[in-house]
């Protein structure tokens, strides 16, 4: 199979329909569909739409979120299995109006499906001017430790947006080396990847997709620690069972906000530094003087705005037909 290349509008529809037809209600159409949308425009192909699946089977046994505590400074969500990415979002709407007396919001989301991608959740805190951290624990575990031979850790990912920058300043990492759908886009177009990514059955490291069995951590032990130290936030803190006792598609998440007036700054003073700062970033001289130094989702906000412009989209054949044939299907 091929690639295939598309008005945007004509992907984002038939991803809507499909959802449709496997029971979501509009809003939660358009939103999961965008998401993927998302990660595709910005080029993050390993959480776009060749995993538009992961989306679909959410609506197996989706349940509704309850929403427990909330005094103001903490909330806690019980999912039932609900949407992650509506779940994370009502819940950041229900804190936001408290932001300002608090100045501090932890949250936790127990039991929930997928969310794509923490960065999106953490862009969608810090566009309502938040400091926005989140904790994604992922269910199952699919990483081993340095010189290990077995999955032992989840690559729970990491997202940081900075509200007052532009473009947003949204870090989104995995504590793995490269997401499991950077090994598997590799697969299905026949590439061999970097040998950090990932080993094989006995632990060694592998250049072949099709081989690799456990990720590998970025960073080497110290990744390591980092994923261990996410899972624990984002899993155990959040009352979801992690580790060996894993439950697979039930998630947990933490998402903190913070007003970044806390600490004494005002909005335009608090925008005036980390706005220099980055641009001292941008302005660090290159070895090839046709690059540049971004900062994390500089460039993908860049590639996101062309991407749009240009109104259409390039994806593997095999979406499309996936797709389609979700509609034909009773």
């Amino acid at each position: 199979m091929s690639n295939v290349t598309l008005p945007i509008q004509e992907l984002r529809e038939l991803g809507r329909q499909v959802l449709l037809k496997h029971g979501a209600t509009k809003r939660e159409a358009e939103i999961v569909t965008e998401d993927y949308l998302d990660a595709d425009l910005r080029g993050r192909f390993s959480h776009g739409f060749t995993y538009f699946r992961n989306a679909v089977e959410a609506f197996t046994d989706k349940g509704v979120y309850q929403v427990g505590p909330f005094d103001g400074s903490y909330m806690h969500i019980t999912g039932n299995s609900d949407l992650g990415h509506i779940v994370a979002r009502e819940a950041i709407d229900l804190a936001i109006p408290f932001l300002p007396d608090r100045k501090m919001i932890s949250i936790g989301l127990t039991d929930i499906t997928r969310f794509n991608c923490s960065g999106i959740i953490a862009r969608y805190g810090a566009e309502q001017g938040a400091v926005t951290l989140v904790f994604a624990y992922g269910g199952t575990s699919v990483m081993t430790p340095p010189g290990g031979m077995a999955a032992a850790v989840n690559n729970t990912p990491l997202g940081i947006a900075i509200p007052h920058t532009d473009p947003l300043f949204v870090l989104d990492m995995a504590t793995s080396e490269r997401a499991w759908g950077h090994v598997t886009l590799a697969k299905y177009n026949q590439e061999t990847i970097p040998n950090t990514w990932g080993v094989d059955q006995q632990g060694q490291p592998t250049t072949n997709p099709a081989e690799v069995k456990y990720l590998s951590p970025v960073g080497g032990y110290k990744g390591f620690g980092l994923a261990l130290a996410f899972e624990m936030l984002g899993g155990a803190l959040v009352n979801v069972p992690i580790g060996s006792k894993g439950p697979g598609k039930s998630r947990g998440a933490l998402i903190q906000l913070i007003d970044p007036t806390i600490f004494g700054h005002t909005v335009e003073s608090f925008r005036e530094q980390v706005t220099g700062f980055l641009g001292e970033i941008n302005a660090v001289p290159t070895v090839d003087p046709d690059q540049s130094i971004t900062y994390p989702g500089q460039a993908s906000e860049q590639r996101y705005r062309d991407q749009l412009n240009s109104g259409v989209i390039t994806v593997h054949e095999s979406v499309i037909q996936y797709l389609q044939n979700q509609l034909k299907n009773d």
